[in-house]
């Protein structure tokens, strides 16, 4: 069965200049309607196939209809020349097509999954907390434990029980890789004959009607990497209005977070807001200002730049931030039944360390030159308050430390595969380290996937280095890619054995952000070493130290990336910029 579509509200009568408004509209509409062809219909045996077809692409036979947005075609199969365009299974555009339809059109196949121990009894505490009557669960086990099926198989006992027929799961980007990772995980535990969806967050805006409210109930919502619905987004806003935050606590579908690292602030849960004012039994608005409710429950909060963070005191007392978090998590973790589970790998930590790097003299003059002038251009913009300014500068500071280090970065990951492994070269930006390290590594006649920026077959890139076809993938992406040894291919096959090794040519700052990039390749009872290079004797080798020591307190909920970040702006001397300086994405 579809799911239910919102009636229209009873509206008080328009002022008469909104009715004059509204009745030339209502002409313009009616005179284009007059020459616009009646909507394709399907005859006895046919189907409307709705077609994603690219611009100045040529789809013969097809029509474009206004009214659905898109391309279709109508008949018993699709013609081979437009098998390329035809709807992918749990997508919005085969959702509108099964709605048009009246059936569900084809689902997904893959090579099953036989769920582990853990992924089985994490689904069950999933299940518990509905059966309690609970509107959501937060899934913050470590990467790598198989959340993903763990959130499929509760899904669908959920919906079972509350008698639901719809499934939302919203990933993370890149879509080209989140959403067929989703797809064929549900097809490999089954998808129960639920009616699922699978979207970015760039895409809810399609659930949600001309009069602002959602155009369709869900059962479940499946939030995969819940923590970037943390902040004032549009993002954020869509999502809360599909997830129903307003409703009451029985009227509301069940939301499942998802995600390893929940935030950096108990401020940073505002997707959990609804569920914490279910444990307060209070209404979900008397907790639409997550940090201000936060703040009235006694937690060490304070409002900067439009944004909760810790207050003056915590800020310089990691102890009291622990303790904060522990008092959000303690809400969750102990009631009964839990709200959440938060485990650690049974694999181990990441093994980690620094990787000096001996600058050549022209390198070091050159790095020496750099930091000279970016301490004396950010002492003006600190001198001047130009905000705008000091975060150029950051910017290009981290660029440039980057580009003196490709070269090393190149030969390091040379060296590793004539070792016999498959490396993982992360970095932040395109221009000045993607590009050139892909370059440098394959003018060495060693072939490189490429995950980040404009490359538009990132799925075909991942599993080139996969199955070994390609021995090194220079990548920015930190979330919901897997790019570990032995995976579980959706074709039945596995990823290339060979042992995975990590270098951080562009370390991400943020705690959080680094775990969730070690996640990639650390998981699945797989192991990967990771390095963090600097050139000796600079700036670069302080800021590495730094991480290196932030990085083993940061787990999750625990804390301690805050204080870390405050340590790394102190060395960079940004300080006195807003506080998502050295984390914001770019």
């Amino acid at each position: 069965m579809p799911p239910r579509k919102r009636t229209a509200t009873t509206r008080k009568p328009a002022t008469r200049k909104t009715a004059i408004r509204k009745t030339a509209i209502r002409k313009t509409t009616t005179r284009k309607t007059a020459t616009t062809p009646d909507v394709p219909t399907a005859g006895p045996g046919e189907r409307v196939w709705l077609l994603d077809v690219p611009f100045r692409t040529a789809a013969p036979g097809a029509q474009f209809v206004k009214k659905w947005k898109s391309y279709a075609w109508v008949g018993s199969q699709l013609p081979t020349e437009l098998l390329p365009f035809k709807a992918l299974p749990f997508s919005y555009q085969q959702w509108v097509e099964d709605d048009i339809n009246g059936d569900a059109g084809e689902r997904p196949t893959s090579a099953p999954k036989i769920p582990r121990p853990e992924q089985v009894s994490g689904a069950a505490a999933v299940v518990d907390a509905a059966r309690a009557g609970r509107r959501g669960f937060l899934l913050a086990d470590n990467a790598g434990l198989g959340k993903t099926l763990i959130a499929i198989m509760a899904a669908k006992v959920i919906s079972e029980d509350r008698g639901e027929s719809s499934i939302l799961v919203l990933v993370d980007r890149p879509a080209q890789i989140t959403i067929p990772h989703w797809r064929y995980s549900i097809a490999s535990v089954g998808d129960g004959g639920f009616r699922w969806l699978i979207m970015s967050p760039d895409q809810l805006k399609k659930l949600i009607a001309r009069n602002g409210r959602p155009k369709y109930t869900f059962g479940v919502v499946i939030a995969d990497e819940a923590q970037l619905y943390s902040n004032d987004t549009q993002r954020t806003a869509a999502f809360e209005k599909v997830a129903r935050f307003p409703n009451s606590h029985d009227q509301s579908p069940f939301v499942l977070s998802v995600t390893a690292t929940p935030g950096h602030t108990p401020a940073d849960q505002r997707y959990l807001a609804p569920l914490f004012a279910q444990l307060h039994n209070e209404p979900s608005e008397y907790w639409s200002d997550l940090g201000a409710r936060l703040l009235e429950s006694g937690l060490p909060l304070d409002k900067s730049y439009g944004k909760w963070t810790w207050s003056a005191e915590a800020k310089e007392s990691p102890a009291l931030q622990a303790s904060a978090l522990e008092t959000v998590r303690g809400w969750l973790s102990n009631s009964k039944p839990p709200l959440m589970i938060h485990r650690p790998t049974p694999w181990g930590p990441v093994p980690l360390d620094g990787m000096p790097i001996d600058l050549t003299p022209a390198q070091r003059a050159e790095y020496e030159t750099e930091w000279a002038e970016y301490a004396y251009e950010m002492g003006l913009a600190r001198k001047s308050r130009n905000i705008a300014r000091g975060r150029a500068l950051v910017l290009r500071y981290r660029q440039k430390a980057g580009m003196i280090r490709a070269e090393s970065t190149a030969q390091w990951a040379q060296a590793q595969v004539k070792a016999g492994k498959q490396v993982l070269v992360a970095v932040e930006f395109v221009s000045t380290a993607g590009d050139p390290l892909v370059e440098m590594i394959e003018d060495s006649g060693i072939s490189v996937a490429k995950i980040f920026g404009a490359v538009t077959d990132k799925e075909h890139q991942r599993l080139r280095f996969q199955r070994g076809e390609a021995p090194v993938v220079v990548f920015n992406v930190t979330t919901s890619i897997s790019l570990h040894a032995n995976e579980a291919l959706p074709d039945g096959t596995h990823a290339s054995p060979l042992p995975r090794t990590g270098i951080f040519h562009q370390p991400r700052y943020s705690g959080i952000a680094a775990e969730q990039t070690f996640g990639r390749s650390h998981r699945d009872y797989q192991t990967c070493p990771w390095l963090i290079p600097f050139g000796v004797g600079t700036k670069e080798e302080d800021v590495a130290t730094t991480m290196l020591r932030n990085l083993q307190s940061v787990t999750g909920l625990k804390g301690g990336d805050q204080s870390g970040l405050r340590s790394l702006a102190e060395l960079l001397g940004v300080e006195w910029l807003e506080p998502d300086v050295l984390t914001a994405e770019r």
